[in-house]
């Protein structure tokens, strides 16, 4: 407003609006439409600027598994001696110094156990009791435990510990 308010007052003088020979009605003539003229320069030459911003967040995880021996167990749901349904867990097992050569099946109410040979075993342990649950305990290192709705055990992500 008080730019326009300068505007209005430079182009009045400007016009004659300071000069004692022009009379009352010439003056409000030229004023009305020197301020019509400056405001429409004024808004045709408005800009408007728009700022947008943006950012950007990225988040990495990663899982390390504990150095030392493990037990790594995968489950199927497959035909078996009990039954059509079975739990049935695999095993490998990886970082132990010597070469263990017992393992036992962990079930909710009962151990199990059997001999392997080299690094694990294929259809290692059996259950057909729906809601079972099956763990393996290699020379006190158990591991994760699978059931038919986790049939790759509790660890968050195998493929990372394999690879590190």
């Amino acid at each position: 407003m008080v730019v326009l308010g300068v505007i209005g007052l430079i182009a009045w003088r400007s016009f004659g609006g300071a000069s004692s020979g022009s009379s009352d009605s010439e003056t409000s003539e030229r004023s009305a439409a020197t301020t019509a003229a400056l405001e429409s320069t004024v808004a045709s030459t408005t800009t408007v600027r728009r700022t947008t911003t943006t950012s950007s967040t990225s988040t990495t995880t990663s899982t390390t598994v504990a150095p030392g021996p493990r037990v790594d167990i995968e489950g199927e749901i497959k035909p078996c001696r009990f039954g059509d349904d079975c739990l049935v867990a695999s095993f490998t097992i990886v970082g132990f110094d010597d070469d263990p050569d017992r393992y036992e099946c962990i079930y909710p109410n009962s151990r199990s156990e059997f001999g392997f040979n080299d690094d694990g075993k294929d259809d290692a342990c059996f259950s057909g009791d729906e809601g079972d649950t099956i763990a393996i305990d290699v020379d006190g290192v158990v591991s994760n435990t699978i059931s038919a709705e986790n049939l790759d055990g509790d660890r968050p992500n195998d493929d990372a510990a394999d690879d590190g």
